[in-house]
């Protein structure tokens, strides 16, 4: 009875389809398709490129609070994670060693033996003297500072770099003395609206950055050295997605251009905390390079609430160091001629070059772990001519070119250049393995990690790139002001080179950027696995450049798009 009732319904409504179908239009039985309009395809290209991704507005912050207080309790477990690492039968990076043990302290002495807390050695480059072999480890101890006095710290192969005792981390830099001391500031300038100048009691080499408090920074208001002195220029805010572009760069956000005038330094410092620093421009010539090149000259301090030395309790000024042979540096690791090293626990602070340098084709093994990467200045080292363009070397990336099958996990990194880089820089690499940055936190640094190769020969060097679990916050807002390079949070590469089989980008929390979320090469040309990925930008802000191979127009992918 059911079944034949529903077979009548069925041929009744069958009935009443074809006279219906019979008095309207074919046309009205179409179904209404909207017109594709440039917003509706820029959304489903973000979702062909960014699938299974959660996609917010920076003014959306009730709903990014769980995210910030993720990002606070990893800083919090990062900063007081304990040394675990202990001596066995095997070596395994980042858990044990084999060798012996050696220890450095503040308080130490070079002449012991090292093989003892209470035997500790003072100096950290006499880890470089012989006795540490490949197997063995060297532990620093915990509240220490340790000021580098003659060059970076050479690493060894297959040596753990560790921390000892109780306390934070322990500090290697190259910043040489806590500068908060008063009698090493004169009063130079005094304004009749309050403004106070003040020089350095003595002769610096390029200042790349000003630390107070290990919390806050002075602004360097950059000028542009010709061989009649310092001439004045203008940082101009370019906004390449409408088409304002610097002409050497068209993706980066600032343009830097000729004031066309000469000024005394008070007027060039126009706000309180920031700083002029005016090495000697004698015999100047092109193309200089002032990190070969080393001059001196004065620095000049804005600081309206009197002696900085009053108004902080520890100022570190972060300027090319020179040591006692001429020899002159930046950098605070040297990992150039060692593989297999671990660095664990350690506080990379206060630096120029690059915090940790290291070759493509070296490092190969390398483990980097719980570290603290901070504070890496900004210095406009090499000039190719008096006309000021963005052509610049800007400086202080953390963890450079460290990439040859490399772990780096668990680190937090703030205030530098790039915080953790490889790129193409001259060597030929082949079996690079795996490279893999996960668990990290990255704060204000000029871009969150930039990884690409720009020679086609690289093709799938690598087996795999993995980028996961990393929190990247606020990307191009920090210490690292004059970096004419695109802040992104993840730089992925420019030009069309697959250089790993496997790309995956997952799992990561990526908010706020000055310029944009990703850099990309052109997405059907380079296979990259990005997804499962929290992302917040600001309504009007870019989400994606993508960087075409072989066509010269960029396509910006605009964050309102990505929730249509």
């Amino acid at each position: 009875m059911r079944k034949h009732w529903s077979a009548q319904f069925l041929a009744w409504m069958m009935a009443i389809a074809l006279v219906a179908c019979a008095e309207v239009p074919d046309s009205a039985m179409d179904p209404v398709q909207p017109t594709p309009g440039p917003a509706s395809e820029e959304a489903a290209a973000i979702a062909g490129m960014l699938p299974d991704s959660e996609f917010y507005f920076l003014e959306e912050t009730e709903a990014l609070a769980p995210y910030y207080a993720e990002a606070n309790a990893r800083r919090e477990a990062i900063l007081n994670t304990p040394t675990t690492i202990v001596k066995g039968d095997t070596f395994i990076p980042g858990e044990t060693y084999t060798g012996t043990a050696y220890y450095v302290s503040p308080n130490g002495n070079d002449e012991n033996d090292g093989r003892s807390p209470e035997t500790a050695w003072r100096s950290p480059g006499r880890t470089t003297w012989g006795d540490v072999q490949e197997g063995d480890a060297v532990f620093f101890e915990r509240g220490g500072i340790y000021r580098l006095t003659e060059n970076p710290i050479r690493l060894i192969s297959n040596v753990t770099y560790s921390a000892y005792g109780e306390g934070p981390k322990p500090v290697l830099t190259i910043v040489q003395e806590n500068s908060a001391q008063p009698e090493y500031w004169e009063l130079w300038y005094e304004g009749e609206n309050g403004e106070k100048i003040w020089r350095y009691h003595q002769a610096l080499g390029d200042v790349g950055g000003i630390v107070f408090d290990d919390t806050d920074y002075a602004r360097r208001v950059l000028e542009w050295p010709t061989p009649d002195g310092w001439l004045a220029v203008d940082v101009l805010p370019m906004d390449p997605v409408n088409g304002l572009c610097a002409p050497e760069d068209p993706c980066t956000n600032i343009s830097i251009k000729s004031a066309g005038e000469y000024r005394e330094v008070a007027e060039q410092l126009t706000e309180d905390l920031t700083y002029i620093s005016r090495v000697d421009l004698t015999g100047l010539s092109y193309p200089v390079d002032f990190y070969l090149d080393y001059r001196v000259g004065d620095l000049y301090l804005r600081c309206d609430g009197g002696n900085p030395a009053d108004c902080f309790e520890d100022i570190a000024i972060l300027s090319i160091q020179r040591n006692s042979y001429g020899d002159v540096y930046g950098s605070i690791l040297d990992g150039y001629h060692a593989d297999g090293f671990v660095l664990d626990n350690l506080s990379l602070k206060y630096y120029l070059d690059n915090a940790l340098s290291s070759s493509l084709d070296r490092a190969k093994g390398a483990v980097i772990q719980n570290c603290t990467v901070e504070w890496g200045g900004n210095s406009l080292f090499q000039y190719e001519s008096a006309e000021p363009t963005n052509n610049l070397c800007l400086i202080g990336d953390g963890i450079y070119c460290v990439a040859n099958d490399v772990t780096i996990r668990n680190n937090y990194m703030r205030q530098g250049g790039n915080a953790c880089t490889f790129e193409n820089n001259g060597t030929q690499v082949s079996d690079m393995g795996t490279y893999l940055a996960e668990g990290n936190l990255v704060e204000n640094c000029g871009q969150g990690m930039r990884t690409y190769f720009i020679e086609p020969d690289f093709t799938n060097v690598f087996d795999a790139l993995i980028l996961r679990d990393n929190i990247i916050l606020d990307t191009g807002n920090g210490l690292n002001n004059a970096c004419a390079e695109m802040p992104a949070s993840m730089d992925l590469g420019t030009d069309g080179v697959q250089f790993a089989r496997e790309f995956e980008i997952s799992g990561n929390i990526l908010l706020g950027s000055t310029m944009a979320i990703f850099r990309i090469s052109q997405h059907d040309s380079v296979k990259m696995q990005i997804h499962d990925n929290v992302i917040a930008q600001a309504k009007d802000g870019v989400l994606i450049c993508e960087m075409p191979s072989s066509n010269p127009d960029i396509q910006w992918y605009r964050m309102e798009n990505a929730k249509e």
